[in-house]
């Protein structure tokens, strides 16, 4: 027997967020992969994984519609750092 422990299942607007954080998220550990130093890229993993972790219990949707926004500004910036780099 399989027991719900959270009172109402997320929100439509929740699940898509939520989809859209894990895609950012896997967008910027896939452009590690493009880093040539280990170390580097482990750095960069760690601290990409921390700011992350850092939000995770955010709840307002416009808050994390904002994350989202920087988020993609932060990854484009890293996609041409990192491209400058090979």
């Amino acid at each position: 027997m399989c027991t719900q422990t959270s009172s109402a299942p997320p929100s439509f607007q929740r699940f898509i967020q939520r989809g859209k954080v894990l895609t950012m998220y896997r967008r910027f550990m896939r452009l590690t992969k493009r880093v040539p130093d280990s170390t580097t890229r482990k750095e960069t993993r760690a601290w990409i994984r921390g700011d992350f972790e850092r939000y995770k219990s955010e709840s307002d949707p416009q808050r994390i519609d904002v994350l989202l926004a920087q988020a993609s500004r932060q990854y484009k910036e890293m996609e041409s750092g990192v491209f400058s780099m090979l």
